[in-house]
């Protein structure tokens, strides 16, 4: 689905903005970090997080990623989001995620986090809308 040059602006280090639904039906939005897997995106975040009970409720999502080089360049990815709940991949992918943005203090930083369960999400998009410049 993702084209080369989209994969290309999703692999710098820029950051996420994940848009989910309220049960009423308002957006949420958070800046994330990601990792990109083929064509899908990887975030981490706590099992008790307002995004996390948005998307085990309705998968519905779109994911925005600006391009850190150029502030007209960005893409905007539709997506259905699996919630994957099991607290010792989302570390282990937690510190998959951190690298790409830390270095080699992504160790460090998932071993100073709480012990309150982490979960995957993972965004698969149906439509990519954008430009890049």
């Amino acid at each position: 689905m993702l084209s080369d040059e989209q994969r290309n602006l999703l692999d710098k280090s820029g950051f996420a903005k994940l848009v989910t639904l309220m049960p009423d039906g308002h957006p949420q939005g958070t800046v994330m970090w990601y990792r990109r897997e083929g064509d899908t995106l990887r975030m981490i975040a706590p099992e008790s997080a307002v995004k996390v009970k948005n998307l085990d409720r309705d998968s519905r999502s779109t994911v925005i990623v600006d391009d850190p080089d150029s502030g007209y360049s960005y893409l905007e990815l539709r997506c259905r989001c699996e919630v994957v709940h099991d607290d010792a991949s989302a570390r282990e992918e937690l510190h998959r995620v951190a690298s790409r943005y830390i270095g080699d203090r992504a160790a460090d930083f998932v071993a100073g986090l709480s012990a309150e369960p982490r979960v995957i999400l993972v965004f698969e998009p149906f439509r990519v809308l954008g430009q890049i410049r």
